[in-house]
């Protein structure tokens, strides 16, 4: 029995963000990739406004639009043997169990790829912690103490953005899960909130504060220890390519309007009934792109732990 692909790109296109829904609130340009590229038509300069136009005729501007264009990423993953082809397209149980492994690791590289594509840099785009100094969440190779996340640092998060005038609504600050358990919910305030009030969980948020809806996942961003932080490359497990006992965990605050994904082609492969193997060989690809949508990097604001 033939593999029937579009069973199994269906399960893959539908459920590839599940655990990672931050994805969703981007801008979407899947629609304008062309090849392998996404091509944006930015638009140019706002118009001078007069009041009270006293000087005729009026100075006439042409505006000059730039195109923002970012390249799509191509995701594989490595093949699996599959037994009995035919009883795993009637059982969808038994589909879902051979995919889950797939699709869970391919959105968890993807996000950690968009979230490097995303993280701002320069000292402008840059919140320090402030709390109390502690040896909780930190960096994967990273040893020693940083200081811990508090409502300041999320109202300070919320002055850059107003700087923005970035929308008060749908602003996102995405944490990762040390940060958010063993600190910010260490705050009295917040505590008390979360055990008593009411989440969002299937949208994947747990949690509003000072106008960010908090979204929470396992590694968000790190950044190394200079004075102006800079991003550091992940691995597909979103630790950093090149690790130090003095990397800083990052967390991202960000409005849906300044940073943008496009999700592409999605196919599966496989070589049926290979008698070396007994059984068939299955494997999946994704083409995913991410980028920020301005150059200025507005809408986009970094936390950095500090020592």
């Amino acid at each position: 029995m033939a593999l029937q692909k579009e069973v199994w790109i269906s399960d893959i296109q539908e459920n590839l963000f599940a655990n990672n829904e931050f994805i969703n609130r981007a801008t979407d340009h899947s629609m304008w990739i062309s090849n392998k590229t996404v091509h944006i038509p930015q638009a140019g300069v706002n118009p001078d406004v007069k009041k009270n136009r006293a000087v005729f005729p009026a100075t006439i501007s042409q505006r000059t639009d730039t195109d923002l264009t970012y390249d799509m990423a191509e995701y594989t993953t490595d093949p699996i043997l599959l037994t009995n082809i035919e009883e795993l397209q009637i059982n969808y149980t038994k589909r879902q169990d051979i995919l889950r492994q797939h699709i869970n690791t391919l959105g968890d590289v993807i996000a950690n790829q968009t979230l490097y594509a995303w993280a701002p840099s320069g000292s402008t785009r840059i919140v320090r912690t402030s709390g109390s100094v502690v040896a909780t969440a930190l960096a994967p190779s990273a040893t020693g103490t940083r200081k811990a996340i508090t409502l300041a640092d999320i109202l300070s998060l919320k002055s850059v953005l107003d700087k923005d005038n970035v929308p008060a609504t749908g602003r996102i600050l995405l944490l990762p899960s040390d940060m958010y358990n063993a600190q910010l919910l260490a705050i009295q305030d917040v505590y008390q909130a979360q055990s008593y009030g009411s989440s969002a969980l299937p949208s994947g948020v747990v949690n509003r504060i000072h106008g960010f809806d908090i979204m929470v996942r396992p590694t968000v961003v790190v950044y190394d220890n200079t004075g102006t932080p800079v991003i550091k490359a992940v691995d597909a497990d979103g630790t950093p390519t090149t690790e130090a006992a003095s990397d800083n965990l990052g967390a991202l605050a960000f409005h849906p309007n300044f940073v943008c994904k496009a999700l592409g082609a999605t196919d599966v492969f496989y070589s049926e009934n290979q008698p070396e193997y007994y059984g068939s060989i299955f494997s999946a690809l994704v083409m995913h792109g991410a980028a920020k949508l301005r150059s200025d990097q507005k809408g986009i604001v970094a936390l950095v732990q500090t020592t």
